[in-house]
């Protein structure tokens, strides 16, 4: 009996009697090793929590991360998308350009109807990189069709004297007034409204200094009363070059620039093609 419990005497305080507790020595036994095993699991619960705790740590960081790529990658995509819409429609006006180009090229009668823009390629992707460069292709035959016909004036202005019949300044008389006449201050530059070749450069008489232009498509363009030549026959201008300086000479009543325009021999009037309308 001694062997299985164990004795345990609270002594008494303040007059207090002694009391006596018997504890099974089993029981305690028990209790101990319950409560070792309670500490034992708390402990392993405790370190399963602190490494659960790490894990959906690392995988929490590691889904912030695929987020920000992901809206990284969306707003790229948002960009890329915005980018191609603007792409489209920066394509689309600039078929409509050429197009709106080729009618008045071909209501000049200098171009065909065209292949591709507007019609048969109107049914292919507008990104389509083939597309993209045949229109790329047809601005640059449209450029260099441009540079060839007399646009423009060949010096800005006030337009004194038009195309048609006028009463001449110095007899009085009716007569027919090949082209235009444009004043503008002495010595101002006067610019080629078109390449071609200079195929006359000298003094004419009633146009004073003259330079006579052959151009592309049969067109002519004449540049009269001028102060200065500065081209030679036989060069070849390009679009824009000055090829003189405003004066006065020959049959003029100030300084200006009279400018004709011919076609297969033909009197054009200048405005025409001085104002592009398309």
């Amino acid at each position: 009996m001694r062997d299985k419990y164990i004795n345990v005497i609270i002594a008494g305080y303040g007059g207090k009697k002694a009391k006596s507790l018997r504890i099974n020595l089993r029981f305690l036994k028990g209790a101990a090793v319950f409560s070792i095993l309670g500490l034992s699991g708390l402990v392993a619960f405790s370190a399963f929590t602190f490494y659960e705790n790490r894990v959906l740590k690392g995988e929490l960081a590691l889904l912030t991360e695929q987020r920000n790529q992901l809206q990284a990658l969306l707003e790229k995509e948002r960009e890329k998308n915005s980018y191609l819409q603007s792409f489209k429609e920066k394509v689309e006006k600039l078929e409509g350009k050429l197009m709106t180009i080729d009618r008045f090229l071909r209501k000049k009668g200098i171009r065909k109807v065209p292949s591709g823009i507007g019609g048969a390629k109107a049914k292919v992707d507008i990104l389509d990189i083939e597309y993209v460069s045949f229109l790329h292709n047809e601005a640059t035959k449209f450029e260099k069709y441009l540079s060839r016909i007399p646009l423009g004036p060949p010096v800005w202005g006030r337009i004194t004297s038009r195309f048609g019949y006028r009463r001449d300044p110095f007899d009085g008389r009716y007569e027919f007034h090949d082209g235009v006449d444009i004043r503008a201050p002495w010595g101002t530059p006067v610019r080629a409204t078109a390449e071609g070749k200079v195929i006359y450069a000298g003094w004419k008489a009633g146009y004073g200094k003259t330079v006579i232009i052959k151009h592309a498509y049969g067109f002519r363009t004449l540049y009269a009363h001028m102060s200065k030549i500065k081209v030679r026959p036989g060069r070849w201008v390009k679009s824009g070059q000055i090829i003189g300086y405003v004066g006065s000479t020959g049959r003029s009543t100030g300084p200006h620039v009279h400018y004709e325009v011919w076609r297969y021999s033909r009197k054009q009037n200048p405005v025409k093609y001085m104002y592009v309308r398309w």
